[in-house]
């Protein structure tokens, strides 16, 4: 059998189709005709978008490392559990500091309910879709550097500093937001509020959840980011600033057709890229900060 025609060259060759095939039905919406585009269909679109977007990346990260994260957060009943319980934590991490508190971006058609309704489901979705893309772009990068196996530096006063100062800034942060409102604090997920500078409270807020993220994968016997970087390994690092900048510019790209969520309150607002403020694009490292940090209550390393 010659290599060209090998089972692992043609697997290779039909996950690059696939991958071709989902970037073209991604932008099809915008040659949609308008009676096409309602929530219910945008809501279907998205569902299709996540999924695709899951499935595509972990079969990069099982093809180059043969591990799946997919399967490993879905292989029973307690796996099951801990994906939900991590989905519905980082929609309170997320959405909780930057909408529900920062108003930094709202759901125009969506009501309440069907948003409590989707509320878990949804960032479940999104928790494993940002984790995803770090690992399949981690996995390439690894093909290119090796990863290091050194052991990290843990200073244990310094994880306890940082958990502390990490509740100091959250505070502090939450406490700023609930004074952006000039007439008072107004749960709202489907209109645009005016806030004093939300989005340099809510910075802070992130900062202070991100350290305390640090001290509690220390706490757990874990490794961080910090920890990794410690070690010189950068390729965490590197893996999610790259995997952020792809991912932006293609999830951007394809809700500026017709936007599923529409952002308020940015700095530079209406200087864009692909129909998001450029300071969006600049802040997607973020969640995936954040996002990547929960990996503690995983069994699987995320940063290793």
């Amino acid at each position: 059998m010659s290599p060209a025609n090998s089972p692992a060259v043609n697997a290779w060759i039909d996950l690059i189709a696939a991958w071709i095939a989902f970037l073209i039905l991604a932008y099809l919406p915008a040659v949609a005709p308008a009676r096409a585009i309602t929530p219910a269909t945008l809501t279907l679109f998205w569902a299709f978008f996540s999924m695709t977007s899951i499935v595509l990346c972990d079969q990069i990260v099982l093809r180059l490392e043969n591990r799946s994260l997919l399967l490993e957060m879905t292989a029973n009943g307690k796996a099951w559990l801990r994906f939900a319980a991590i989905g519905a934590l980082s929609g309170l991490l997320l959405d909780g500091i930057a909408q529900w508190l920062g108003k930094l971006w709202f759901y125009p058609d969506w009501n309440e309910f069907f948003y409590a309704l989707s509320f878990i489901p949804g960032f479940m979705a999104y928790w494993i879709v940002i984790v995803e893309s770090y690992l399949a772009v981690r996995a390439v990068v690894r093909r290119f550097r090796r990863p290091l196996k050194r052991e990290p530096r843990v200073n244990k006063m310094f994880f306890r500093a940082a958990g502390i100062a990490g509740l100091a800034l959250t505070a502090a942060g939450i406490v700023l937001l609930l004074d952006s409102y000039p007439a008072g604090y107004g749960f709202e997920t489907r209109a645009r509020c005016a806030l004093d500078r939300p989005f340099l409270h809510f910075a802070i807020t992130a900062m202070g959840v991100w350290l305390m993220l640090e001290y509690a994968q220390w706490a757990c016997g874990r490794e961080s980011l910090l920890m990794r970087l410690s070690a010189g390994d950068a390729a965490p690092l590197w893996s999610l600033l790259l995997a952020s900048l792809i991912f932006s510019f293609f999830w951007e790209s394809v809700n500026a057709q017709h936007h599923f969520w529409i952002y308020s309150n940015w700095p530079w607002e209406r200087r864009t890229i692909l129909g998001a403020p450029v300071a969006v694009i600049a802040a997607w490292p973020i969640q995936y900060l954040i996002f990547l940090s929960l990996g503690f209550l995983t069994p699987r390393e995320l940063w290793r």
